[in-house]
């Protein structure tokens, strides 16, 4: 870049204003306004973060902001090149743009588990967060690369003559980056330690960070390693069958928090049916992930979350697969977005692709479906005993307001926007605790349909997948890195009830489940609770963790 980084073509015949016109920028003055721009454009929240958390430390201010802006230059600088660097500016733009309504809306960060979470959203989902607003915010800060793009032109120079500028430029960028490391080391160490979640609103590196990161899991994921078979020493003993089969209902939440559930002390009747019903509420269980498609194979796995590792975990047998080989009837039927690999493997049904049902629109079923599914299947009579999974859509947000009918609204006004910003804190929780009672009748109706069932000794266990933020703290949804999620996302409500007959038949005694409801639980209970359910006996099975042992 020793040359002018400008250069004009030179026209005979044509006056001074039209060569002008045709002036020619060097590329990789094109990817520094573009640097710029992304950095002045779309980091106000990244601003006003590291303003919040080190007021008054200038110094440092400057230094993330200039960290920020070198980034970013990087960025821009790796794809100069002619035919590609217009195209990935503009998609680098836009990627940041859909990041920063999200982070200035709903208060999310973006990380992998983020951007998985959106990648296996379905189009029903994905339509429940498009607004106007979305399309304005984005358009508008989309209007400064769209002019760059058609304004500047770019000047097409010999490869080798641009090579040597790149990687100049590179050299300059790192050597920036390395000065400013050092410089400020002292105060950047402590920063990045104790305020790790900055990173994720630095636009667009953090989009781009974790669609690498996403990316390499993809291709892991296409490309599996062999099967790994667990649990192959599986067995239901002779002396574990029961006169009646047992039938056991798992009920799989979604963005359901404990803390909103009447059974837990929560201060609204959230659960007028269920605070009738002689069950047990576990009142301490946290969750593997805050997103469903990390929460939904974390727990179905044996891996626990403190070792899970999500392509080991879904190139693996889960707890389904290992009761299926032991002879249990395993059924899974889907109201959500899908299993997330874990019923792959067992015969499933998705009801949310019924579209001639009255109780679906749009893509998105009620959860009332699935007590159809469940009634239909008590008509079929098993020998063996049964693990039926309905995976509810239950409070899925953010139109919390259409996950009730109009008789479970019990908590008004609603929140009826999209935008869940533009509401009141009050109306949106509202429309939340209603989607907590519709969530109440359909598990009160599954546990009259069990108690009225006579051809097996019947329970349900209810689990939710993960919590929800509600606007504590400028923060909605779920989705954010487990080590700084609230308790709102990561606290989830898990109730278990059994008729008579199973009581009897598995001699489990009250007084201790009673206890145990007040206990520290987690998802990673659960693997080891459903081989413990059947008695399943397998070294995989660790008694410490089945939650009925001790009873």
């Amino acid at each position: 870049m020793a040359e002018s980084l400008i250069s004009v073509l030179p026209v005979a015949g044509v006056n001074q204003s039209a060569v002008q016109l045709q002036k020619l920028w060097h590329p990789l003055w094109f990817a520094l306004i573009s640097a710029l721009g992304m950095t002045l454009l779309l980091n106000g929240p990244f601003l006003s973060s590291i303003q919040a958390k080190v007021p008054g430390q200038f110094k440092l201010q400057l230094c993330l902001i200039l960290l920020l802006f070198l980034l970013n230059f990087l960025l821009t600088v790796l794809v100069s090149f002619r035919v590609i660097q217009k195209p990935v500016m503009l998609l680098l733009f836009g990627a940041g743009a859909v990041s920063y309504y999200f982070i200035t809306s709903f208060g999310i960060v973006i990380d992998t588990s983020m951007l998985q979470n959106a990648m296996e959203t379905d189009a029903a989902e994905a339509r429940g967060l498009l607004s106007i607003t979305m399309l304005w915010t984005v358009s508008t800060v989309m209007l400064f690369p769209l002019l760059c793009s058609s304004l500047i032109k770019v000047r097409v120079m010999p490869l080798r003559q641009f090579l040597l500028h790149w990687l100049l430029c590179l050299v300059l960028i790192f050597a920036a980056l390395f000065s400013v490391a050092v410089s400020a080391y002292s105060e950047l160490a402590p920063f990045f330690r104790n305020f790790r979640d900055v990173k994720h609103l630095a636009l667009p590196v953090s989009p781009v960070s974790a669609a690498v990161s996403f990316s390499g899991s993809w291709l892991n994921s296409r490309f599996p390693e062999q099967f790994i078979q667990l649990g192959t020493d599986a067995v239901q003993p002779v002396a574990a069958k029961t006169a009646k089969p047992r039938l056991v209902v798992l009920v799989l939440g979604e963005t359901a928090r404990a803390d909103h559930f009447q059974l837990n002390g929560y201060n609204r009747a959230t659960n007028p049916g269920l605070s009738r019903l002689p069950l047990y509420s576990f009142r301490d269980v946290s969750s593997c992930g805050t997103a469903t498609a990390h929460s939904v194979p974390c727990m179905f796995s044996a891996m626990g979350r403190d070792k899970y590792v999500e392509s080991v975990a879904k190139n693996s047998s889960n707890v389904l697969d290992i009761l299926k080989r032991s002879g249990i009837a395993v059924s899974w039927f889907d109201n959500n977005s899908g299993c997330k690999t874990v019923c792959d493997r067992v015969p499933s049904e998705f009801l949310f692709n019924d579209s001639a049902n009255p109780l679906c629109e749009e893509g998105q079923c009620q959860d009332e479906i699935l007590l159809q599914a469940l009634r239909a299947q008590l008509t079929k009579q098993y020998s063996a005993d049964r693990l039926i999974v309905l995976h509810q859509l239950g409070s899925h947000g953010p139109e919390y307001f259409k996950r009730s009918s109009a008789s479970q609204k019990h908590f008004l006004p609603e929140c009826t926007n999209k935008q869940l910003q533009l509401c009141q804190q009050a109306e949106i929780i509202n429309a939340y605790d209603n989607s907590i009672v519709a969530t109440d009748e359909l598990l009160s109706r599954i546990i009259r349909t069990l108690q009225d069932e006579q051809g097996y000794q019947a329970a349900m266990l209810y689990l939710s997948d993960h919590g929800e933020s509600l606007g504590e703290n400028g923060v909605y949804l779920h989705g954010l890195p487990y080590w700084m999620a609230p308790d709102a996302q990561t606290k989830v409500p898990m109730l278990w009830w059994m008729s008579d007959a199973y009581a009897s038949a598995q001699q489990l005694k009250a007084e201790c489940m009673a206890q145990r409801a007040t206990q520290k639980l987690s998802h990673d209970n659960l693997f080891h609770s459903l081989l413990g359910i059947f008695q399943i006996s397998s070294k995989i099975h660790q008694q410490s963790l089945d939650l009925f042992r001790p009873c």
